[in-house]
C-alpha cells in the first residue's frame, strides 16, 4: 500500500468513525498501520477492525496494547521481551506440539526416529591402527544424504485452524453423533459468537480437539435450523477466521493449505522475473472467475489481472482473500449435503438448535426497520431484479447501485436496510451510514444516482446487454413498466 493509498484508506476510517462518534487521530491511526504492514508484510492491513478496536481515550501505546489483545496472532511490536513465565509457558506448548506430532507417527517411522536419536547422542569412537601409531588418522564422514523435502505434516493443530481441508472428513468419520454431545454448550457459544462477530471472525480455541469438533457440530446445527441468512453468516466468520490465521501461518503449511483449497500454483523464480516478484502464485483463470464476482474494487476485475498462458498472477496477501472467499462458499453451500431436520438429532442437540433459533429471532427481529412494500416486479430494470435476487452475495459496487436505484425511487432508509440485512456480513451502523451517505443526508449532501446504462454494461451488471428494456432509456432511473412506456410518435415522411 503506497502513501497516496494508504492516506485515502485513513481518511475511509475517519468516516467510518464518524457515526460511532469516535474520534480517531488520523497521525496516529496511519502511523500505527504502517507499523502493522513493517511488521507483518504478507497480511492484508484491511483484514483488522481499525475503526472498532480504536478506543479515542488511550494513549499511542496503549492502542498498540489493544489492537495486540484482539489479534495476537499478528506481530504489534519491534522486539518484545519474554518473562520467564512466558518462556515457560511457551517451552511447554512445544513440547505439547512435538508430543503431538510423534503421536501420529506409524511404528516404523518411530523406530527410525528412535535410531536416529541414539547415533546423534551417542558419540562414535574411532580406534587407531596400533601398528602404525606415527600416524595420524583422519576419519572420512560421509555425508547424510538430502532428503527430499515433505509436505508438512497434517496434525490436529492445522486441522483445526483450517477444517475444510479433506482430512477433516475422515476426522470426523471416527465420531458418532451422540458421542459429542458434551460439546453441545461449547458450539452453541460458537455460534453465538458467529452471529455477533461476522466479519471479525470466530475467536480461537486453546484445545484444538474441541476447536475441531465444536466447527463440525456448529456446521451440522446451522444446516438442520435451515436458515439460509445462519448458514452465510457462520460461514463468513469461520473463513475470516481461517484468513487471519493463514496470514501469520508457517511457510510451508501456507503453501500447502493454498494449493489444496485454491489449486494455486507457485510461481517459479524465471517467471517470478518477468511478471514481478511481488507475484507469489497463480491460478487457472476458470478458477478464477468463479470467485471474484463477490469481491469489491475494480482490481479484482479479469482486465485488471496480470493474465499470461491461461493464469491469473496473484500475490500472497490476494491469494489469501481469494481463499477466504473459496472458504466461504464452501461453507455456506448446501450442495450435496444431506438434509438434517432437527427432530433428527439427539436430544441435547436439538434443544441447541431451538436455543438457536430463539437468537437469530432476536438478532433478526432487530434488523426488521421496515419492509419494502412494493417488491421487485416489472416497474424495476431488469438489471436491479437481478441484483435484488443476489443481494447476500453482491459487490459493494452492486450495493452501491441498487441502493442509489432505490434512494431515487423513493424507498426510505429502514426499508432498504431491510433488504441489507439478508447479507452475511451486515453491520447496521455502517450500512445505515452508507444508505444516507448515497440519500445526501450525509457527508457532502450530495444525492447519488445510479450508474448509466452505459457504466452499467461496462461494469458487467447489465442483463442480456439491454435487449430487455427501451432503447430510449439512458439510466435504470428511466425505466417503466411496457404499458407506461411513452408512446413512439410516426413521423410522416417528407
Amino acid at each position: 500500500m503506497d502513501e497516496e493509498t494508504l492516506e485515502a484508506y485513513v481518511r475511509a476510517l475517519r468516516k467510518s468513525a464518524e457515526y460511532l462518534n469516535k474520534d480517531i487521530n488520523p497521525i496516529e491511526l496511519k502511523a500505527l498501520i504502517k507499523r502493522f504492514m513493517k511488521l507483518n508484510p504478507n497480511a492484508d492491513p484491511k483484514a483488522i477492525d481499525w475503526v472498532g478496536v480504536w478506543d479515542p481515550t488511550l494513549t499511542y501505546e496503549e492502542q498498540i496494547e489493544a489492537f495486540q489483545r484482539n489479534y495476537p496472532g499478528h506481530r504489534w511490536r519491534e522486539a518484545e521481551e519474554i518473562t520467564e513465565e512466558a518462556f515457560e509457558h511457551m517451552r511447554r506448548r512445544k513440547v505439547e506440539e512435538v508430543f503431538e506430532a510423534i503421536k501420529e507417527l506409524d511404528e516404523e517411522t518411530l523406530r527410525e526416529l528412535f535410531e536416529l536419536l541414539k547415533k546423534e547422542l551417542e558419540p562414535e569412537t574411532v580406534e587407531v591402527p596400533q601398528e602404525k601409531p606415527q600416524e595420524t588418522v583422519v576419519q572420512e564422514v560421509t555425508p547424510m544424504p538430502t532428503l527430499a523435502q515433505e509436505a508438512p505434516a497434517i496434525t490436529l493443530g492445522v486441522l483445526s485452524r483450517y477444517p475444510i481441508l479433506p482430512e477433516t472428513r475422515q476426522f470426523f468419520e471416527t465420531f458418532a453423533v451422540e458421542e459429542l454431545e458434551g460439546y453441545v454448550e461449547a458450539t452453541k457459544l460458537r455460534i453465538t459468537e458467529a452471529l455477533q462477530r461476522g466479519e471479525k471472525g470466530v475467536l480461537p480455541r486453546e484445545d484444538p480437539f474441541e476447536d475441531l469438533l465444536t466447527f463440525g457440530l456448529a456446521r451440522v446445527l446451522c444446516i438442520a435450523v435451515g436458515e439460509p441468512w445462519l448458514l452465510r453468516r457462520w460461514a463468513l466468520a469461520e473463513a475470516s477466521r481461517m484468513e487471519r490465521f493463514l496470514h501469520v501461518e508457517a511457510d510451508e503449511t501456507k503453501k500447502m493449505v493454498l494449493k489444496t483449497v485454491l489449486k494455486v500454483e507457485e510461481v517459479d523464480e524465471v517467471t517470478s522475473r518477468k511478471v514481478g516478484e511481488d507475484y507469489r502464485y497463480r491460478v487457472h483463470f476458470v478458477e478464477y472467475l468463479k470467485l471474484n464476482r463477490e469481491l469489491s474494487g475494480a482490481e479484482w476485475r479479469l482486465v485488471n489481472r496480470m493474465l499470461t498462458g491461461g493464469f491469473v498472477y496473484l500475490t500472497e496477501a490476494e491469494t489469501i482473500r481469494l481463499f477466504r472467499q473459496k472458504a466461504y462458499k464452501m461453507l455456506s453451500s448446501t450442495e450435496n449435503v444431506p438434509k438434517v431436520k432437527i427432530k433428527s438429532l439427539p436430544p441435547k442437540l436439538a434443544e441447541a438448535a431451538e436455543d438457536i433459533i430463539q437468537e437469530l429471532v432476536r438478532l433478526r427481529s432487530s434488523y426488521a426497520y421496515e419492509e419494502i412494500t412494493s417488491a421487485p416486479s416489472d416497474d424495476w430494470p431488469p438489471c436491479m431484479m437481478a441484483i435484488r435476487a443476489r443481494i447476500a452475495e453482491a459487490s459493494h459496487k452492486e450495493l452501491f447501485t441498487i441502493a442509489a436505484f432505490l434512494v431515487n425511487r423513493g424507498y426510505t432508509t429502514e426499508q432498504i436496510l431491510t433488504m441489507l440485512a439478508e447479507r452475511p456480513d451486515f453491520n447496521e451502523k455502517i450500512a445505515r451510514y452508507q444508505v444516507e451517505h448515497i440519500a445526501g443526508l450525509r457527508g457532502s449532501r450530495t444525492k447519488y444516482r445510479p450508474p448509466s446504462c452505459q457504466t452499467m454494461k461496462s461494469f458487467g451488471l447489465c442483463v442480456e446487454g439491454g435487449r430487455l428494456c427501451p432503447k430510449w432509456i439512458k439510466n435504470p432511473l428511466e425505466y417503466k413498466k411496457p404499458k407506461d412506456q411513452p408512446k413512439q410518435t410516426a413521423q410522416t415522411p417528407p
